[in-house]
């Protein structure tokens, strides 16, 4: 069973190697194969991620409109950072989620492409993707402002520590891998990023039981959906491993085998044979972990049931019984 990581369509150096100290090399949707992040790439060039494009249909339609939309954000908002500005500045207003916007948006894109094809009927699925793929964007860009920003804050306090302005060399590298406890990527549209993400999720023929995030938002936002959920345990501080990602790993291989029986059979609300977590000593790197349970349904019964989805059209008989959801954030 390999832990899927929800509800972004990217994930970056820090929460993966978290993710994977913990539970192995997670899985991350994809919209699209194309303009995929470097960061991203470099990751599953070491096998750190597994990259998944579950709708690998129209990528090239998918692109061309995502252009077209970048045009249409850098004409009426006068901004070279076109969806990123207008992720952040219209939260409440993502095309494709809001009527208004779609119909003003599709009314501007249609005028060239209703020259070149006929009208054709929406498609759930492809909006989510585009949706995705405007998130995705935003994403990456939020978090390399978020690292500098984050990098300068450090730098301060540490020319006010050290008058002289002295620091080691590693500081710096150390501080482009870190982010503040309070940075949360789901806070944006946390609702629609998940309902956005569901949507590949059904279309994944690899089931998996175990769902992981590093977002407080999108956590939380289950287990309130959730008509009944429990909290398995929680740690406030598990110092990690270091360079433990990819390596052989007997506490992760037993605490994996647990989960996945967990997921597949009945819930005895029993969970005192779960494997402690392997403290590491001398670690600058500690997290803290969260894993919740939702008995009785399965991921595509749950994460469908959330959004009204019909699971059943996509999904046959599940091996699974039950639904994990961890999350895992810097402490």
């Amino acid at each position: 069973m390999k832990p899927i990581y929800f509800p972004f369509t990217c994930i970056f150096d820090l929460s993966a190697e978290m993710i994977s100290a913990i539970f192995g090399q997670p899985a991350v949707y994809c919209p699209s194969s194309k303009n995929l992040p470097e960061t991203m790439q470099e990751l599953a060039k070491t096998e750190v991620i597994d990259i998944r494009i579950p709708a690998k249909n129209d990528e090239n339609k998918l692109d061309a409109i995502l252009k077209e939309y970048q045009s249409w954000l850098n004409l009426h908002l006068g901004d070279k950072r076109g969806m990123t500005s207008f992720f952040k500045t219209h939260a409440d207003k993502i095309p494709f989620f809001n009527d208004t916007f779609t119909a003003q948006i599709k009314a501007d894109i249609r005028k060239k492409l209703q020259q070149k094809q006929p009208e054709i009927k929406p498609d759930p699925l492809f909006n989510a993707r585009i949706f995705l793929s405007i998130a995705q964007e935003f994403d990456d860009q939020n978090w390399e402002i978020n690292q500098k920003l984050f990098m300068v804050d450090k730098m301060q306090q540490d020319i006010i520590e050290n008058i002289k302005g002295e620091f080691e060399d590693s500081f710096v590298k150390n501080a482009e891998n870190s982010l503040p406890e309070s940075y949360d990527p789901g806070a944006y549209m946390t609702a629609e990023r998940i309902k956005a993400w569901v949507l590949l999720m059904q279309h994944d023929p690899q089931e998996s039981g175990l769902f992981i995030t590093n977002s407080s938002s999108a956590f939380e936002y289950l287990i309130d959906k959730a008509s009944r959920s429990e909290i398995i345990f929680g740690f406030d501080s598990i110092p990690l491993q270091k360079n433990s990602v990819g390596k052989p790993d007997k506490w992760r291989d037993n605490f994996m085998k647990q989960l996945e029986i967990i997921a597949r059979n009945p819930w005895l609300t029993s969970t005192d044979k779960i494997a402690v977590p392997c403290f590491a000593k001398n670690s600058d790197t500690k997290v803290s972990l969260t894993l919740a349970i939702v008995p009785g349904q399965t991921p595509h019964e749950f994460f469908a049931g959330c959004f009204g989805y019909n699971h059943s059209a996509l999904k046959k008989e599940s091996q699974f019984q039950n639904t994990l959801l961890g999350l895992v954030r810097p402490f």
